[in-house]
């Protein structure tokens, strides 16, 4: 018999229900079927696949309620690689497919869904990327023992679905323990599914050295309070020479000990003690402000903006920005004889309180000071990078990139930088050297936003594909890998004690990722929809402050999930959605879209909008 003929043959016992005779023609069939086309489906289905799918649908929403979440994970896939299957045999049949079942698929695969709409025929299906993706990787699944065992059950009788799950999807068996409704909903979401089992391997040391500093703050934070039991940290601290860092400046370590001054006067966050928050609103930006950043020590802030240029802005009047003398008159200076070499360096007359960069050629995505408040660093439309000097007020590096990069970011020693491209990679770079160190090429989408591990040892990463990657930046590997958000990822934040993860997505879904337990904590679902995200940390790590973009900050209690969390330290305890008590308040503005936000070392928080953007 021929492909064709056995395929009519296999059609007519399917539609009659003569089960087992078709099952025993498809084991004694098995060297002919194997040899069907690239889609894993017979070549004569256009009407096969929609009765297959029908009834797939129809047992899946007969199940119970955790089964039936089980397996609406499946849904999504099928429906694609059957589209996908159909648009290259008879794109008519596949219109026709695509508008009677895309209502079935969950609410988080629509973006996906939308992008499959796209697809025409077989001649806009062969350039498509996301269709690439979805056929170079298989989407995972995990389903619980009695899920299986009613997946066994209707394949049996659903040959072409049995099929795709053979060739495009890892099914793999759920732990026990971390089966129930909630669960799996906050999983769902990524391109490719879930997480892997196999990503579990890897050990990362998230802790942070504890210096004077850190434990002037941690007795600043629990005088009075009575202090839980916390995870043994030391096991978890990296090496200090892990990753060669330069020694502290003198003025690095002038700037730490001005923090250790200011330890004392650092207010903390409670539901008892609200915060202060102190508003800045740019005006004038006819186009519009597209990032912004304040120093460290709240003394500066830089702006962005999309006309390409880059505003530095003294938040202290009194304090100006020095501008160092030309190279003719520095040379002039004798340092062996020459009395207060700083004060002659530096042209006073000319200290202004703001001060305009240009040099880019498109939109200024991310500015971000470096530590010692010497070096800013941003990165823009036009494919650069560029570094620059506060002293001279002055480009000094540029290193070009192949796309556009969308935020650039210090390790919190400075010297290291890493960036986030529009050629789905992250990169590692240091300033003295014009080629990336390392590149971490995993995503399946742009890379929006990073953020630099306190340690200096990770690199975390947020992707349109909406998954959260966490690298290491000495070996290169993936560390950790987690997903449940269902939006491309706007902005992410280590908390200080190096713990913790804190995600947002462009639909305003907040997720607390456990590094140590490689689980999410908890998940807040709002509103507060948004392109541009960002997140901040109070400096004693108990509470962090977002904005999504638009007119509005919220705050929330890290401190009060990790309370509550505190009984359930395991790889399976259930994520905690919307907890009471977790956000602590919420502040509006009357027409500006906050950007940025900063806590000083007194824990002022400190935010940033441009007016009527």
């Amino acid at each position: 018999m021929t492909n064709d003929s056995l395929q009519a043959v296999l059609e007519y016992l399917r539609k009659n229900g003569l089960t087992e005779t078709e099952e025993q023609l498809t084991r004694e069939a098995g060297p002919i079927l194997r040899n069907e086309g690239t889609s894993g489906l017979p070549p004569d289905f256009r009407e096969a696949i929609s009765v297959e799918f029908d009834t797939f649908v129809k047992h899946a929403n007969d199940c119970s309620d955790v089964i039936q979440a089980e397996f609406s994970q499946l849904l999504f896939p099928i429906f694609a690689h059957s589209y996908i299957a159909l648009i290259e045999k008879h794109a008519p049949t596949a219109r026709v497919f695509f508008n009677r079942f895309k209502v079935f698929i969950p609410e988080c695969f629509s973006e996906f869904v939308y992008r499959l709409s796209l697809i025409e025929d077989a001649m806009t299906l062969r350039p498509n990327e996301y269709v690439r993706t979805l056929r170079d990787n298989k989407f995972v699944v995990k389903l619980s023992k009695p899920t299986m065992k009613h997946l066994e059950l209707i394949q049996t009788r659903l040959i072409g679905v049995k099929n795709i799950i053979a060739k495009h999807i890892s099914i793999e068996n759920a732990d026990d323990g971390a089966v129930s409704r909630t669960m799996i909903e906050t999983q769902m979401g990524g391109i490719l599914g879930v997480i892997s089992k196999g990503e579990r391997r890897h050990k990362m040391l998230f802790s942070v050295v504890k210096d004077e500093l850190m434990q002037s703050i941690e007795k600043r934070k629990s005088k009075g309070k009575d202090v839980g039991k916390k995870m043994q940290t030391a096991q978890h601290c990296p090496a200090h020479d892990r990753v060669p860092l330069p020694p502290l400046s003198e003025h690095l370590r002038e700037e730490r000990r001005n923090w250790l001054r200011d330890v004392g006067k650092m207010a903390i966050i409670s539901p008892e003690t609200p915060v202060s928050i102190c508003m800045y609103t740019t005006i004038n930006a006819p186009i519009g402000v597209a990032s912004c950043d304040f120093s460290d020590d709240s003394s500066f802030i830089a702006m962005g903006l999309s006309d390409s240029s880059i505003v530095i802005n003294a938040m202290d009047p009194m304090n100006k920005m020095k501008k160092l003398r030309d190279m003719e008159y520095l040379e002039k200076i004798d340092i062996e004889t020459a009395d207060n070499v700083q004060s002659q360096m530096y042209d006073l007359q000319a200290s202004t309180s703001s001060a305009r960069l240009t040099g880019h050629g498109g939109p200024v995505f991310s500015v971000n000071f470096s530590p010692d408040r010497r070096l800013l660093l941003s990165s823009s439309g036009d494919k650069t990078v560029r570094l620059w000097s506060m002293d001279a007020q002055r480009n000094v590096v540029i290193f070009r990139l192949p796309s556009m990069v969308w935020q650039a970011q210090f390790c919190s020693r400075g010297y290291y930088f890493a960036t986030a491209s529009a050629d789905k990679t992250v990169s590692m770079w240091s300033t003295d050297r014009m080629t990336p160190l390392r590149m971490f090429p995993d995503a399946y989408g742009d890379v929006g936003c990073i953020d630099y591990h306190p340690n200096c040892n990770y690199i975390a990463g947020g992707s349109e594909d909406r998954y959260v990657r966490v690298w290491d930046v000495v070996s290169g590997i993936r560390v950790r890998l987690f997903s449940g958000h269902k939006a491309p990822i706007i902005a992410l934040k280590f908390s200080p004690c190096g713990r913790y993860l804190v995600s947002l997505d462009a639909i305003g879904t907040i997720m607390v990722w456990d590094l140590a337990y490689q689980r999410l904590v908890a998940a807040e679902i709002t509103e507060q929809a948004g392109a541009k995200g960002h997140i901040s940390f109070t400096r004693d790590g108990g509470v962090f402050a977002v904005s999504h973009g638009n007119d509005n900050i919220q705050l929330y209690s890290l401190d009060a999930l990790i309370s509550a969390a505190a009984t359930q330290n395991d790889l399976y305890a259930e994520p905690r959605v919307n907890m009471e008590g977790f956000q602590l308040g919420s502040y509006a503005t009357k027409q500006t879209a906050v950007i940025g936000l900063h806590f000083t070392r007194r824990n002022l928080l400190l935010g940033f909008g441009c007016f009527g953007q």
